[in-house]
């Protein structure tokens, strides 16, 4: 640091002091000056735009993009089916222990947060009585877990999950029915009698 006072070839000197000390009047760098510019220009616009409704809202682009998203996953379902189990092989998946443990692990990861862990209903409805909103047997509970019921908030797993994965979980759900945890949500639905296994 040079012990030299400031002379004005540094440039201009403020009027101000403090303790001694002057500063330089040095302008702001004009690309920052630029980017304040564009900040402050686009700010406006956006209020205008967005604050005086001149323009669809973020909501409604986002519901015009779901419905092009959903357009194209049918299309896309519609070229590539899939194939349910029948409900022998279902009844089959139900007493295979290996298939069972899948099931259990996938339901606590996926189905839990809205069944409850024992299945006994949250968000979701129960699932260990007899009552069903969307058909009790076992190929109806497959094509529901499949297709979802998105108006209710469940998301279709037909593509989440693998044709085995959702055979565990179907199997899993059936070996569930019937033992109505304490605290369950209460029936809803039409009664339906499973399928023996």
């Amino acid at each position: 640091m040079s012990s030299q006072p400031p002379s004005e070839s540094d440039g201009p000197l403020l009027d101000h002091d403090y303790d001694g000390i002057q500063e330089y009047d040095y302008p702001v760098p004009g690309w920052l000056m630029v980017m304040f510019s564009a900040a402050v220009v686009f700010s406006l616009g956006y209020v205008v735009y967005y604050g005086f409704n001149l323009g669809p809202s973020l909501q409604s682009e986002y519901l015009q993009e779901s419905k092009v998203l959903e357009a194209q996953w049918a299309e896309y379902y519609a070229e590539h089916p899939l194939v349910p189990p029948s409900t022998a092989e279902l009844v089959a998946a139900a007493q295979d222990p290996n298939l069972l443990e899948a099931g259990r692990q996938q339901f606590a990861k996926s189905c839990a947060p809205c069944h409850g862990e024992r299945a006994e209903g949250l968000i979701g409805p129960n699932l260990t009585d007899e009552f069903w909103l969307h058909g009790g047997k076992l190929t109806e509970i497959y094509a529901t877990v499949v297709t979802g019921v998105t108006n209710k908030g469940m998301p279709p797993w037909g593509r989440a999950l693998a044709p085995q994965q959702l055979q565990a979980v179907v199997a899993y759900l059936r070996t569930l029915q019937g033992t109505n945890p304490a605290g369950g949500k209460p029936p809803q639905g039409a009664r339906v009698v499973p399928e023996p296994i």
